[in-house]
């Protein structure tokens, strides 16, 4: 039985930690540092990097994008990818350096601005746009390798399966979709979400087919198998889901909604079993830290909050 599953086997609420100063923007991505030291977030106001978990701000990234949208951590750990740009009129994602904040790449080709970027292994990645498109770059040369096309809206999340070769996309046309990456192929399209998509998470390695989560404005987080086309089942939640996470282990889905609530789900029966006040107002992002299974909540006015499970 795994460290995770103990840990959210019971909950007491709930240690909530904030380092958020009143009239700032919204927390749009957080990610935790390879070795759970220091979480990263991003935001109209910049990047930022804070200590962990003590939520002490560190250093702060000059980045070429004024409005961010998106980070994503390198497989390895050493490159930090950042997603933004000016709405309808350019999209960007710039590379660091991890820890030293150097900037090594910056990729220009969407038209708008880029909500999302997800790494497909050391050499390759991938970035959607509210442009419509969705880019497959090759790193070394800063040029796309493949465009995809055929979202009829713009594209709001994107996460490769584990074979790294699979991508799914999703967006406001409400419609998942499923892509050979290396030839651009469409495998499956999928319309049963009935409201914009927010955000999509593949669940770590398990036993069985690939799984992926999906949070949608119809207030529903729906669990999916890729590989065949598949919806498996949905929980319905209180408040829209803005973002969802995984545990390491795969064992649980998290949502932090518009409520400002975390909530956590059981993959196999959907059944919410922890409904977590986080922040004040929105939350629109979440990230849960590599090893100790704690959770870290983005919300309206900068807020950042870290949320502790005790076991009863």
């Amino acid at each position: 039985m795994s460290f995770n599953f103990l840990l959210f086997a019971a909950l007491s609420i709930v240690l909530q930690v904030t380092s958020a100063r009143s009239a700032e923007p919204p927390v749009t991505s957080i990610a935790f540092a390879p070795d759970g030291n220091s979480l990263v977030a991003c935001s109209q106001a910049g990047l930022q990097v804070y200590s962990w978990p003590e939520l002490v701000q560190q250093k702060r990234i000059e980045v070429s994008a004024v409005n961010l949208h998106d980070i994503a951590f390198s497989p390895s750990g050493d490159r930090l990818a950042v997603a933004g740009g000016s709405p309808a009129e350019d999209g960007s994602v710039e590379i660091f350096s991890w820890p030293e904040g150097k900037s090594l790449h910056l990729f220009r080709n969407h038209t708008d601005s880029v909500t999302t970027v997800a790494w497909r292994n050391e050499t390759s990645l991938a970035t959607a746009s509210l442009d419509y498109t969705v880019n497959i770059w090759d790193i070394k040369s800063e040029k796309p390798i493949h465009t995809l096309q055929g979202h009829s809206r713009g594209v709001s999340s994107i996460c490769f399966l584990p074979d790294q070769r699979t991508l799914v996309t999703t967006g406001i046309d409400q419609s998942l979709r499923v892509w050979n990456s290396d030839s651009a192929e469409l495998i499956h399209g999928l319309s049963i979400h009935t409201q914009h998509v927010h955000h999509l998470a593949t669940r770590p390695a398990a036993d069985g087919l690939p799984m992926v989560a999906s949070a949608s404005g119809d207030r529903t987080v729906r669990l999916w198998q890729p590989t065949i086309g598949r919806m498996v089942r949905f929980a319905k939640l209180k408040s829209i889901p803005l973002n969802v996470a995984w545990l390491p282990d795969g064992s649980k889905v998290v949502a932090c909604c518009t409520n400002g609530h975390v909530y956590v789900i059981d993959p196999d029966t959907v059944e919410v079993l922890h409904d977590i006040p986080a922040v004040d107002g929105w939350a629109y992002s979440l990230a849960v830290h590599p090893t100790d299974g704690t959770l870290a909540v983005g919300g309206s006015n900068g807020q950042l909050r870290r949320i502790t499970m005790e076991s009863e």
